[in-house]
């Protein structure tokens, strides 16, 4: 019998099982419709609702099986078994929560979730969010860096003191060490910042602005170590992957490019040559290392490089 791998509610695979087994994880709900599934012998991971009508008729209910996805749950069923509300389709098991939910909300235009496609966030509405999250921690990263503020202003009125370490005197130790804290404290605020705010709300304050959630490919919410491991991925390897090569290439070339112009014993003329293609070769790198943002423009799914790691997708609301 035919053995499945899925993700579970975190993006975690599981598996194997056998079909039925995968039927009834479908129908107790831990699978919904966008849940992505795999057997060997298929080229790549897809969603459960484009496999389960070939699942439910392996499984002997009656010859072919048009599946619908419930409009309330998420889940698939046959459509045979489902109740129409307008263009919307709901499970067996939810006819009664869905009723209630219904004299609830007063909820009208209901639409059909059978076919509905997933509707990701772009780049540029993304770069949006990036540029609102900025302005959003300007202020509070600023309060981290008041020490060191603080240090600098008394350490420019009381310049000198005693030496401390041969060629560093007592203040500008001490401006050293604000300056140090100050940085661990923004570090902490951006880990608190992206860890909490995915985790409990699905999406930063620019995220929530501008009306997308982060979530896992099949799109339920993140825990809160998956919240963690994509600021790992956006933060630190992005920042290292971009800055890194460009800062580096920058530093190769205009050393390369002096020592040549000293060689020859130009005159001033060749330290601006030399200066203006190192900054070209810098924007060069820093545009193409930058792919691990922009590729999120070309992917299908809009995936940046940081979603890739954490498998993870940014979706309109």
């Amino acid at each position: 019998m035919a053995t499945w791998f899925y993700t579970d509610t975190e993006a975690t695979q599981q598996g194997p099982v056998d079909e039925p087994t995968l039927l009834d994880l479908s129908r107790e709900g831990a699978l919904k419709a966008k849940s992505l599934v795999w057997q060997e012998g298929m080229p790549a991971w897809v969603p459960l609702r484009t496999v389960a009508a070939g699942l439910y008729e392996r499984a002997g209910r009656g010859g072919a099986v048009e599946i619908g996805v419930c409009a309330h749950s998420g889940q698939v069923y046959p459509i045979r078994e489902m109740l129409p509300y307008g263009e919307a389709l709901i499970g067996p098991e939810h006819k009664e929560e869905f009723v209630q939910w219904m004299m609830e909300t007063a909820a009208i235009g209901i639409a059909d979730a059978s076919h509905e496609p997933p509707a990701y966030a772009g780049f540029w509405w993304r770069a949006l969010a990036s540029v609102l999250d900025y302005m959003i921690k300007m202020v509070p990263s600023g309060l981290c860096m008041i020490p060191y503020y603080v240090v600098a202003v008394a350490g420019g009125a009381n310049s000198g003191g005693e030496e401390v370490i041969e060629g560093l005197d007592s203040w500008t130790a001490l401006m050293l060490a604000a300056y140090g804290l100050g940085l661990l404290g923004v570090l902490a605020l951006s880990i608190f910042y992206e860890t909490w705010m995915v985790g409990k709300y699905q999406g930063t304050l620019g995220k929530i602005i501008i009306g997308v959630k982060v979530v896992n490919p099949d799109g339920t919410r993140l825990t809160y170590k998956r919240a963690f491991i994509r600021w790992l991925a956006k933060k630190p390897l992005n920042y290292l992957l971009v800055w890194g090569p460009s800062t580096l290439g920058f530093a190769a070339v205009i050393g390369l490019l002096v020592g040549v112009s000293q060689g020859s014993g130009e005159n001033s003329s060749a330290f601006v040559l030399t200066m203006f293609t190192g900054f070209f070769v810098y924007a060069a790198l820093l545009a193409f290392c930058s792919g691990v943002y922009w590729m999120a423009g070309l992917d299908p799914e809009k995936r940046a490089f940081h979603d890739r790691i954490a498998s993870t997708r940014v979706m309109k609301k």
